[in-house]
């Protein structure tokens, strides 16, 4: 059974991404459609690559540590 509802729920995630819908799962956070255009990017030898407008993916934890529980 935990098979089939993890193969569920990643293909619901991927229809709403897709549709550039944003999803928040209480307690754990918000995954978040953004668009980037197209930009330049220039690399440490100096070459400019144009790239390409694409939409990401970004996520928003909403998961708070407190010191007492952070390692170190």
């Amino acid at each position: 059974m935990e098979i089939e509802f993890i193969i569920a729920f990643k293909e619901v995630l991927r229809e709403q991404f897709v549709n550039k819908n944003n999803v928040e799962i209480d307690g754990l956070g918000k995954f978040e459609v953004t668009h980037l255009g197209q930009h330049q990017k220039k690399y440490d030898n100096g070459k400019v690559v144009m790239m390409p407008p694409a939409d990401v993916l970004k996520f928003k934890s909403n998961i708070r540590i407190s010191d007492e529980n952070r390692p170190g």
